[in-house]
C-alpha cells in the first residue's frame, strides 16, 4: 500500500462549546498503481482527509503513513517533495502566464529561481530551462499525442483556452513534479461534459503508462465507475463502505444514503 490512514480523527469546538467530529477514526488503504475513488455529501470530510494527507491540517489524531513514513509534523512543501501532489478544486492555473510557464512554474527543478543563480550561473539557468520546456512538451505530447493543439498554444495565455482546458492542462502539469501519489479534488466539477472523458483518458494513462496512484474525490458516479477499482463512502466523517468500485455503488445502503435511489 503507498498510503494508509489509520485511525484517522479530527474535531472542530462549535460555538456553544461542543465538539463536532469532522473525520471520525477513518482508516483507509490506497493501493499502488490504481484509482481509488473517495464519495460522499457534501459536509462528509472529503476536503479535510486530503488536507490532512497534503500537510495543510496538522492538528489531528492518528496516523498518515506514505510509503511507510509516517507524515506527522511533515509540512506541505514537505510532503510534496517525498511524491504527493494535489490537483485542487478551480483553475488553478495562473491565467496571465502563458500554457508554458504554467507548465514549468510545477517542475520540481528550483534551479533559477534564486537572483544568485541568474547573476552567475546564467548559463546553468538557460541549460535549465530548456529542460523544463522539453519535459513540458512532452508531457503535453504523451497525454494529449503528437500533435495536440497544446503544442502549437504554448505562448498563449492560460487564460485564451476554456475552464476545463484549464483544468486539463493543471492535472497534466503535475507530471513536471516527481509525484507518486495525485490527490485529484473533484477534477471534473464545473467542466463541460466534453471534456469529462479526455479526463478519464489521462487519468488512465496517467496511472497505467506513467505508474501514478491516484486518490479521487469525485460527484460525478458515471465517472467514479468507468474510472476507479476501489472505491470508500465516506458518510459522517466515517468510511462506512470500501471495496470494488461497482460493489460499493451498488449498496443499497449507500444508494438509499447518498445516491437518493
Amino acid at each position: 500500500m503507498i498510503l494508509e490512514l489509520n485511525d484517522i480523527r479530527m474535531s472542530f469546538a462549535t460555538s456553544i462549546g461542543e465538539s463536532f467530529h469532522v473525520l471520525d477514526g477513518v482508516t483507509l488503504k490506497i493501493p499502488e498503481k490504481q484509482v481509488t475513488a473517495l464519495v460522499g455529501g457534501n459536509g462528509s470530510g472529503k476536503t479535510t482527509l486530503f488536507n490532512i494527507i497534503s500537510g495543510f491540517i496538522t492538528n489531528y489524531e492518528g496516523s498518515v503513513l506514505f510509503e511507510g513514513k509516517n507524515l506527522r509534523g511533515c509540512p506541505a512543501h514537505k510532503i510534496a517533495s517525498l511524491g504527493i501532489g494535489r490537483l485542487f478544486q478551480g483553475r488553478q492555473l495562473m491565467t496571465d502566464l502563458s500554457i508554458l510557464d504554467n507548465m514549468k512554474i510545477a517542475s520540481s527543478d528550483r534551479f533559477g529561481e534564486s537572483p544568485f543563480d541568474f547573476l552567475f550561473r546564467l548559463k546553468k539557468v538557460k541549460e535549465s530551462e530548456e529542460i523544463k520546456t522539453e519535459k513540458a512538451i512532452q508531457v503535453l505530447k504523451d497525454l494529449f499525442g503528437k500533435d495536440n493543439k497544446y503544442i502549437n498554444m504554448l505562448s498563449s495565455p492560460a487564460g485564451s483556452i476554456s475552464y476545463g482546458e484549464q483544468r486539463l492542462i493543471a492535472l497534466a502539469r503535475l507530471m513536471m513534479a516527481d509525484y507518486k501519489l495525485l490527490l485529484l479534488d473533484e477534477p471534473t466539477s464545473g467542466v463541460n461534459p466534453k471534456y469529462i472523458a479526455t479526463f478519464g483518458k489521462i487519468i488512465r494513462k496517467m496511472v497505467q503508462e506513467q505508474g501514478y496512484t491516484v486518490l479521487l474525490i469525485e460527484h460525478n458516479m458515471n465517472f467514479v465507475r468507468d474510472l476507479a477499482e476501489q472505491c470508500a463512502y465516506l458518510d459522517e466523517g466515517k468510511i462506512r463502505y470500501v471495496g470494488k468500485t461497482h460493489e460499493v455503488l451498488s449498496d443499497q445502503k449507500v444508494k438509499n444514503s447518498y445516491l437518493g435511489l
